[in-house]
């Protein structure tokens, strides 16, 4: 028969490994840890974000239905139109692309884009919110609220080609469709183009986008606080109103050192109509074609430290619009 201290060594050890993680981006698949760890404690943290790089962004549009809307101060009436758009935005005021816009057989468009006009540009200031003032501080990124660029037209009745100052709102300013707003420049009171219209398909890939924000929690029993950042990468799908997320996330200047930490995490995202509003009147855009909302992000997350492991779940509320993050964590921390 097997003595005391052989049966001792007969006791499986148990590790707990549980999560919760309410990020502004979604988290990534569990970490398989292959070695006898030597004990496990519960971790509980609320962290609160705000954007702080909005990185780059790749947009395409497709589609779409015409609402309505005058081309040289000719009303056009409802009707599928051909609409295509590729964009990449990188910083402030850096943008490029180029498009296409056949409406009937009596309005062509070849569109090259230049620009933005911003809705957001970052950072944003922690106090009052308002955009990044380029004369105080360096502005790093911006979220557009319109492309600029110029449409060089063919349109029935005018004689040969025409370069037509143009702007096009972004999708991502009125999801599941749209419908966008497409306006000449030419004029701010009798614009030569002035549509509404629908879209079939959008997209937008985010690369490098940046959080940071406070940590208050519980861990092992006692209460902990620190900071994190995270660097987001996200596909996201405008007309279905959701993404996939990927990336990397830092715990630092924890109050309880064993939880400073690196590593990923990976989940989705999808877009939340709860508190959202109407944004056409902010914007100074026709009633209907802005909508801002909100998301929730779920996914799991991993983590190394100094002599730990660290590994869960998240769920992540965000504001509306979307610039502020409040995710819950519930985790295990696994010394080794």
């Amino acid at each position: 028969m097997p003595s005391e201290a052989d049966r001792a060594t007969l006791k499986p050890e148990r590790i707990l490994v549980a999560g919760l993680l309410c990020l502004v981006l979604i988290a990534s698949p569990a970490f398989a840890y292959s070695g006898s760890a030597k004990q496990s404690q519960p971790l509980s943290l609320l962290l609160q974000g705000m954007i702080t790089n909005a990185g780059s962004q790749s947009y395409t549009i497709g589609g779409g239905q015409l609402v309505g809307g005058s081309l040289f101060n000719n009303l056009v009436a409802p009707t599928r139109i051909g609409f295509s758009l590729y964009a990449t935005v990188h910083g402030p005021q850096a943008a490029f692309g180029w498009g296409s816009l056949q409406v009937g057989t009596g309005f062509s468009a070849r569109i090259t884009i230049t620009g933005v006009i911003q809705a957001a540009i970052f950072p944003l200031s922690p106090t009052d919110y308002s955009n990044c003032n380029p004369q105080e501080q360096k502005c790093n990124s911006e979220i557009p609220l319109f492309f600029t660029g110029l449409a060089t037209v063919t349109s029935k009745g005018s004689n040969g080609l025409q370069q037509i100052p143009i702007a096009i709102e972004s999708p991502y300013w009125n999801p599941f469709g749209g419908p966008i707003f497409i306006t000449s420049l030419d004029s701010t009171t009798d614009p030569s183009i002035s549509l509404i219209m629908t879209y079939t398909s959008a997209t937008i890939y985010w690369s490098g986008v940046q959080i940071q924000g406070e940590i208050l929690g519980s861990f092992g029993g006692g209460s902990v606080s620190g900071s994190f950042s995270q660097t987001v990468n996200s596909w996201e799908n405008l007309v279905t109103g959701t993404e996939s997320d990927f990336g990397s996330i830092a715990f630092v200047g924890m109050s309880n050192p064993i939880l400073n930490a690196f590593g990923g995490f990976v989940g989705h995202t999808t877009f939340s109509l709860t508190n959202s509003y109407d944004c056409a009147l902010e914007f100074g855009l026709p009633e209907g074609t802005c909508t801002a909302t909100g998301a929730t992000s779920d996914g799991s997350f991993w983590m190394t430290g100094k002599g730990s492991l660290i590994n869960g779940t998240y769920h992540t509320i965000w504001s509306v619009p979307s610039l502020f993050t409040t995710t819950t964590v519930m985790a295990a921390v696994t010394k080794y």
